[in-house]
């Protein structure tokens, strides 16, 4: 089984909610070849009284930064999918990591019988991970916006001799590039803070930047 709602209370920015790609019927014809059974897709009514969660101090950092409220909105609407679905698991990208681990650690916290199983982001060809927002990408700024996962790459190939002046070179290329970035962080897996020691493994460095005014997000773990 599947669940397919587009969630207005994580979206702290209406034109960003309005603009996002809905693609129901793609995604229904997407998840039937991949043999996918049932797909459970509720209307707007699932938000009446619904009960509202507030998201841990491991939300502010990140994408928690300037997207206030948004992951209240992620947290408030998965524990009600859970409640009417009453999955034995649920699986979650590690694109976006933030949101994984605190789902995660909410279900940990709240002694839900679901187990939580992270999935590997999946890839363009240009290294590109795939998103909904991709779709509203010019075709050059899709070619643009592999420069992401290179530099992410370029980061974890050069982890052992890394440093804050790297980490400035790198946002400011992609700066240079077009980008407008919100974030090049790296930071502690568990609690996303960021790290002053980058000896200290595991690592996790996570971007969110923004190409043509669509924004896109991408992580990678040293470990």
């Amino acid at each position: 089984t599947a669940s397919i709602f587009i969630n207005p209370l994580q979206f702290n920015d209406a034109s960003d909610f309005k603009n996002y790609p809905k693609s129901i019927d793609n995604d229904i014809a997407l998840l039937s070849k991949h043999g996918c059974d049932s797909v459970f897709i509720p209307n707007s009514s699932i938000l009446e009284d619904i009960k509202e969660i507030k998201a841990p101090d491991t939300a502010l950092y990140l994408c928690g930064v300037n997207r206030p409220g948004h992951f209240d909105g992620v947290l408030t609407i998965v524990n009600k999918l859970f409640e009417l679905t009453k999955p034995t698991r649920a699986f979650f990208g590690k694109k976006d990591f933030q949101q994984l681990t605190l789902i995660k650690n909410f279900v940990k916290e709240n002694n839900l019988p679901i187990e939580i199983i992270s999935v590997d982001t999946v890839r363009e060809l240009n290294g590109l991970a795939m998103s909904s927002r991709n779709n509203r990408l010019s075709e050059p700024d899709r070619k643009k916006a592999s420069k992401l996962y290179k530099t992410l790459s370029s980061i974890k190939a050069n982890s052992n001799n890394l440093s804050h002046e790297m980490i400035k070179y790198h946002k400011d290329d992609l700066t240079e590039q077009g980008f407008d970035v919100d974030y090049l962080s790296v930071c502690n897996p568990n609690s996303l803070k960021d790290l002053k020691n980058f000896n200290l493994k595991p690592m996790l460095v996570a971007i969110a930047a923004s190409i043509g005014g669509i924004r896109l997000i991408d992580n990678i773990l040293i470990d």
